[in-house]
């Protein structure tokens, strides 16, 4: 009897194809109209358009090869359509840009859960998107049984604080069989992650100090970063809440000087990781 198959490792380019930029950029634009109803995010939601439309645009060629079937690093510009009826969730979907993106695409119907949607209800209402609220830690998700084909959880699994189980096995639940996750977050053990440690004394890759971070729950209307971890912490943990880990992708990086070469040439340090799983069929 064999065991599951070893996930595969690889690494993601460093800049995201340009049409997928100019998909983020689009979806930007419209969020921008209409802006945050809270004054004082405005600030906030101007630089994470600038800063995040890199691992946006990539977030989406991920999800072209493992959800709508494209060829990952061979986006064809003159690609067919996405096949009908996919069916998507984005989790902590807050400031939406991802989830704009997507509900622009053809057969693709796209909802979003947020700890606090209302930071941008013009804009959920102006564009028409379906976010509920709900708060992951505390609450089930608000969607039938294998209700999707795919899950998206970017950039958020080192921001919760009191189940981490309990949040990934809803995620697990809402899958249909052979349904995809894809998680993206620092990467703790990256070559960034062990500088900080070793010269800087913080256990974090990308994040700032721990009071900031919690201040964020004033500030912002979530929480900053509560830990960041490995990319095996990650897998493990999926492994073990149920579901079968099929490939761990490396990204970000690519620095000045050594720092960026290092990252070049070893991919496993560089400061994010994208691991897909699915729901077991």
């Amino acid at each position: 009897m064999t065991g599951p198959a070893r996930p595969t490792t690889g690494a993601l380019p460093f800049a995201a194809p340009a049409r997928l930029l100019e998909r983020i950029d689009a979806a930007g634009e419209r969020l921008a109209t209409l802006a945050p109803d809270d004054a004082g995010l405005h600030t906030w939601f101007d630089g994470y358009r600038r800063q995040h439309r890199q691992r946006l645009a990539l977030d989406l060629l991920l999800l072209e090869e493992w959800v709508l079937r494209r060829k990952i690093l061979e986006p064809a510009v003159d690609a067919e359509p996405p096949p009908p009826d996919v069916s998507l969730l984005e989790a902590g979907a807050v400031p939406l840009l991802l989830t704009a993106a997507l509900h622009a695409l053809p057969g693709v119907r796209t909802h979003a859960v947020d700890v606090a949607p209302e930071r941008f209800a013009n804009a959920i209402d102006g564009l028409g998107l379906e976010v509920a609220r709900c708060d992951l830690e505390r609450e089930p998700l608000p969607h039938d049984d294998v209700s999707f084909d795919g899950v998206l959880f970017n950039e958020l699994f080192e921001h919760l604080r009191i189940d981490l189980v309990a949040t990934l096995r809803e995620i697990l639940r809402v899958l249909r069989p052979g349904g995809v996750l894809l998680l993206s977050t620092p990467n703790l053990r990256s070559l960034r992650g062990l500088r900080n440690l070793l010269v800087h004394h913080r256990a974090q890759t990308v994040g700032t100090d721990l009071y900031a971070q919690w201040r964020k729950l004033e500030t912002l209307g979530h929480m900053g970063h509560v830990r960041e971890y490995t990319a095996r912490e990650v897998v493990e943990f999926l492994a073990q809440v149920g579901f079968e880990v099929e490939a761990t992708t490396f990204r970000g990086g690519w620095g000045r000087g050594l720092v960026g070469l290092v990252e070049r040439l070893a991919p496993s340090l560089r400061p994010f990781v994208s691991v897909v799983a699915r729901r077991p069929a």
